[in-house]
């Protein structure tokens, strides 16, 4: 099962601004200053994969990519006295936002890798639903498939959605013949994995056990204190240790306790 592809917008594009803060307008002419940042992933050959435009106020004054690697007047400030240092000093600050832009950029390429999980639940009459579960990934393209003894076999119902950090999350599930659950697995193939991932289904009986063992071994414990209590309170009382109130001759008949009165027949 291929999950659902994003719009290329939320693929390939990362917009990202640097705003310095607003000035509001004085009458000497100050205006608020502007750039706008934008790094592509994925750059049709020939075309930039960093720009920037500089705004002063409503006007653009400034461009820089880095195919030409220069700051450069824009619009009606082409026609401006050149200031060298000033538009040196803007390229040697754009090739440095540059930098950063397309190394965080590289990071986000190489995928954020999901973590998975394969779980069965009861379904209709005779059958059993498979799950198969992702999370924390990115980006979101993401590829589920359930195996049958390692043969693909159809997907049912799926889904993809983001999370609130920016990765994604992911599922789909399959409806199977009762009984036949640990035959199936679920492969996963995604750009942050080294190669494609198979997903086991989990126990619920083998993850059960723990908790019953750890149950039992309380239940133990308190049933010893709880003897061990009431044989020192007996003790306490002068009373005989239950095991030794009785004991037997050879021939099997039982003896009084020695301290206790006998019958009058014996």
């Amino acid at each position: 099962m291929r999950m659902p592809r994003p719009q290329p917008w939320g693929l390939c594009v990362l917009p990202l601004l640097l705003l310095l803060p607003p000035q509001t307008p004085r009458a000497d002419g100050n205006r608020s200053l502007l750039y706008h940042l934008t790094c592509v992933s994925s750059p049709a050959p020939g075309t930039p994969a960093f720009w920037v435009s500089g705004w002063l106020g409503p006007q653009q004054y400034l461009s820089y990519n880095n195919l030409r690697g220069q700051a450069e007047p824009y619009g009606a400030w082409v026609w401006e006295s050149p200031v060298s240092w000033y538009w040196e000093k803007e390229t040697t600050d754009l090739r440095q936002k540059q930098k950063l832009f397309l190394e965080a950029l590289s990071v986000l390429k190489k995928g954020e890798p999901p973590s998975m999980r394969l779980k069965a639940r009861p379904g209709n009459p005779g059958f059993s639903v498979l799950t198969c579960s992702a999370f924390s990934f990115y980006p979101p393209e993401l590829q589920l498939r359930f195996l049958r003894n390692e043969l693909a076999v159809g997907s049912g119902e799926s889904h993809v959605g983001p999370n609130g950090d920016g990765s994604f999350h992911a599922w789909s599930s399959l409806t199977v013949k009762s009984g036949d659950e640990h035959h199936y697995r679920c492969l996963v193939q995604h750009v942050g994995l080294p190669q494609p991932l198979t997903v086991e289904l989990e126990s619920p009986a083998g993850s059960s056990m723990p908790v019953v063992g750890i149950v039992i071994g309380v239940f133990l414990v308190l049933a010893l204190v709880a003897g061990g209590v009431l044989l020192w309170r007996r003790m306490q009382t002068g009373m005989p240790a239950p095991w030794i109130s009785l004991r037997a001759d050879d021939g099997g008949s039982l003896l009084p306790t020695p301290g206790l009165a006998k019958d009058a027949d014996s």
